[in-house]
């Protein structure tokens, strides 16, 4: 039962590390233990120096860039401008979905961009960064990398509760699919393996039966050595205290 609850715990964490996050508004996505604010940047930048092209980003500010350009009704996320002076929309805000990759990266998704254009920006969250990048396109596709500040590992909810209540909210979902598969996967044992029938497919029935008293037994230790720690303690406290010089 360890190792099964072990496993699925893993399988949930990798669920919650890669996941699809909400917008919360106010340039913010949330998703179960983890929070990206981008709400604090306006703009970022870069420029090609291998095909002489350059590219802004602009993840919350809706805004015109480069004249008539790099437009969208929405708002451009995403512009491009190459070496001969043409400029188009890779992106579009309205168009942004959220994937948390790992606990700290994210993939920032547009499209509706010129002639099919869309961008993938990869987030990396580095304390006191603030760099974005060009990495390489593959037509309709261009891809971006941005290391930034602005993640919380831990999550803050929309009600304003921090992460701890999300962690909480993943242990008793680990502990709930845990206890129902070794329920299930232990009568399905017995029943076709042992070939028990009734009360026999309770999977470890004699520990089971057995637990009550168990856990009465370990209550009553534990209780008891309550005095003789108490009295150790008061013992050393004793002698210590008859060892300082007067």
């Amino acid at each position: 039962m360890s190792c099964l609850q072990i496993i699925l715990s893993f399988c949930l964490l990798g669920y919650v590390s890669s996941q699809n996050l909400t917008s919360v508004g106010d340039c913010t996505w949330q998703g179960v233990g983890v929070t990206l604010d981008l709400s604090k940047t306006t703009y970022l930048g870069y420029y090609d120096p291998d095909t002489f092209a350059s590219y802004r980003y602009y993840p919350c500010v809706a805004t015109e860039d480069w004249g008539n350009g790099c437009y969208a009704s929405d708002g451009p996320a995403l512009c491009q401008q190459n070496s001969d002076g043409s400029i188009y929309t890779v992106g579009t805000l309205a168009s942004a979905t959220v994937k948390s990759l790992t606990g700290d990266t994210f993939e920032m998704s547009y499209n509706g961009g010129y002639l099919g254009r869309e961008g993938k920006v990869t987030i990396t969250c580095l304390q006191g960064s603030d760099s974005f990048k060009f990495d390489s396109e593959t037509f309709p596709t261009y891809y971006f990398s941005l290391s930034i500040d602005a993640c919380s590992s831990g999550g803050v909810s929309p009600s304003g509760d921090d992460g701890g209540f999300a962690l909480f909210i993943i242990l008793i979902l680990a502990s709930i699919i845990g206890v129902t598969a070794y329920i299930a996967g232990g009568v399905a044992f017995m029943y076709f393996h042992k070939k028990e029938r009734g009360l026999g497919l309770v999977p470890n029935l004699v520990f089971w039966k057995d637990f009550p008293f168990l856990l009465r037994d370990g209550f009553l230790f534990t209780f008891s050595c309550i005095p003789k720690v108490r009295e150790y303690f008061v013992s050393k406290i004793h002698t210590n205290y008859d060892k300082v010089p007067s």
